[in-house]
């Protein structure tokens, strides 16, 4: 029997570290209340390691000429992983300022190994300037820093981090994790090795006691309102051995002044369009679009229509448009790229290319009222990007010619090339904006819009349709009392030559350039063919938006 008894103490004594490790209450329960947006590390060890062997491999391939950064990058890693890697919050508070008004402040805690200690004596005083209770700090280069008992905390406000310290030390006080909107926000996310929290209502009220001084309220507070509403976002990622997925919650503030826009953030719908989109689409993103949508952008455009420089949004009656076509388009809106969209986008030769992939689908509830209104719409739009050409010439036009005239006169020769570009710019900007006409057709209950008739008419093109594809299918996606959801297939792979198109001929074209540039855009190309895919889902469950993501990626 006794034999048995180092291994039962042993036992005894493993099972009760598990049990303190598993009792380490998390940051948040000692950080003051009051966060507007913090950035936190949870266990988040194997994700630097993936994120540092994709910056390794990137590193070798490029063959920059740095022996030496492998080892630099692993003393990095070392670094944050004995501190970022445990545990690790950076927020921002607001703090009382000035005339009662609040302002933001910085404060940053993290747990730290024996290697952060380490490296942190260094450049803390030898004696500590202050102690909270069992915690000390200092003031350094403008912050209050310290490291003790397993921590090291920074804060750009002294009296934010002393309360901070006092909570630790056991000082009764609201903290961020038992405050309603973080903990409702996080609980509907869930912990994420990478995470995010926005409390954006919060910010509102600091952004309303800022303006409150200045004598602009009125005028921004649409502004405000809006952002009063978006309410809480926590979000994040975790890594997998496969690619790493994604976990967010949005909460709205639905007694937020912008009733609309609350509306609009909740909206659900049962999708239909995968029946009418090309199976050998690139990328698809679907979301349920309220009928109000259009009158609610609409009043935003006509707010900047002012501001705007060049009188397209009032030639083009945009606001008008947009408030029209809401009484008979419905609640079930896509963005979708075609095939071939991907290597289009990385022409720098040809800055529309990628028009002619990109296409939108709106369900039409009405098709009379559609018929209707949609060619007014079309040529107003059309006449005013006619009308922005003739614009951009002459403003380009004008002061290229003031440039010009003073260079010649100043003899400046560096004048004279600034005069030589903009004339360059300028006239690629008219082809640009020449390529541009917003061309639709309709495909069974949707409207498509294009502003290339190449994407419109492979949009209309008869095949397979995505609702068919077996990859889409495998998904498993939701589809009905959706609030939207996402699709990307594995791409197909691309080559230094295709990255190559992204950068000026000047560089390309030369061969000492291009032979430095090898190697780069070689990394580069691995870089992304190692991404095969992603998939996400957005549902509503009361006034929260829950969204989830997949992403497929070898490390």
């Amino acid at each position: 029997m006794t034999r048995f008894l180092p291994a039962l103490t042993v036992s005894a004594l493993l099972a009760l570290g598990a049990a303190q490790a598993q009792t380490v209450r998390p940051l948040a329960e000692g950080l003051p209340a009051g966060a507007l947006l913090t950035l936190e590390t949870h266990n988040a060890g194997p994700a630097l390691k993936r994120f540092s062997g994709v910056l390794e491999r990137v590193l070798s391939a490029a063959d920059l000429g740095e022996d030496d950064a492998g080892s630099m990058l692993g003393v990095a890693q070392a670094v944050l992983g004995d501190s970022l890697g445990r545990e690790g919050i950076a927020g921002v508070f607001s703090v009382q300022g000035k005339k009662g008004t609040f302002q933001p402040a910085l404060l940053a805690v993290t747990r730290s190994g024996a290697l952060t200690d380490e490296l942190l004596g260094e450049l803390l005083p030898e004696k500590p300037g202050a102690r909270v209770g069992r915690y000390t700090f200092s003031r350094v280069d403008g912050l209050f820093a310290g490291t003790s008992n397993g921590l090291t905390y920074v804060s750009s406000d002294k009296a934010l981090l002393m309360a901070y310290l006092g909570r630790l030390s056991g000082k009764a006080a609201p903290t961020l994790a038992a405050s309603a909107p973080y903990a409702a926000a996080q609980r509907a996310a869930g912990t994420q090795e990478l995470g995010l929290y926005a409390n954006f209502s919060a910010a509102a009220k600091v952004i309303r006691s800022q303006l409150a001084q200045i004598m602009l309220p009125r005028l921004l507070s649409p502004v405000v309102d809006a952002l009063d509403t978006l309410g809480q976002f926590a979000g994040g990622l975790t890594t997998t051995a496969g690619g790493w997925t994604t976990a967010s919650a949005q909460v709205v503030n639905q007694s937020g002044k912008d009733r609309p826009l609350a509306r609009i953030l909740l909206d659900t719908t049962d999708f239909g369009v995968q029946g009418v989109i090309p199976a050998s689409a690139e990328a698809v993103r679907a979301t349920a679009c309220h009928p109000e949508t259009g009158a609610y952008l609409g009043r935003w455009l006509t707010r900047v229509d002012l501001l705007e420089p060049f009188g397209f949004l009032t030639d083009s009656q945009l606001a008008s448009h947009l408030e029209q076509a809401g009484r008979y388009l419905g609640d079930e809106c896509a963005q979708v790229t075609l095939a071939g969209g991907l290597k289009a986008a990385l022409n720098q030769e040809d800055p529309l290319a990628g028009l002619a992939t990109t296409v939108s689908y709106q369900r039409v509830t009405d098709r009379a009222a559609a018929d209707a209104h949609l060619p007014e719409y079309a040529r107003s739009v059309n006449d005013a990007l006619e009308g922005l050409r003739g614009t951009v010439k002459s403003l380009a036009t004008s002061g290229m010619d003031a440039l010009m005239d003073g260079a010649m006169a100043d003899r400046d020769t560096q004048a004279l090339m600034l005069g030589a570009g903009l004339a360059g710019a300028s006239q690629g900007l008219d082809e640009s904006l020449a390529g541009l006409k917003m061309v639709y057709a309709f495909r069974g209950d949707y409207l498509i819009t294009a502003f290339s008739q190449e994407a419109l008419d492979a949009a209309l093109a008869e095949g397979p349709v995505l609702a068919d594809d077996a990859g889409f299918r495998a998904a498993g996606l939701t589809l009905q009392g959706s609030a939207g959801w996402s699709y990307q297939p594995d791409p197909a792979d691309l080559g230094a030559q295709d990255l190559a198109g992204m950068l000026p001929r000047e560089l390309t074209g030369n061969k000492a350039t291009s032979g430095m540039l090898g190697g780069a855009l070689t990394a580069g190309a691995d870089l992304i063919n190692r991404f095969d895919g992603t998939t996400s889902q957005r549902a509503v469950a009361g006034n929260v938006i829950i969204g989830k993501a997949s992403v497929r990626y070898r490390w």
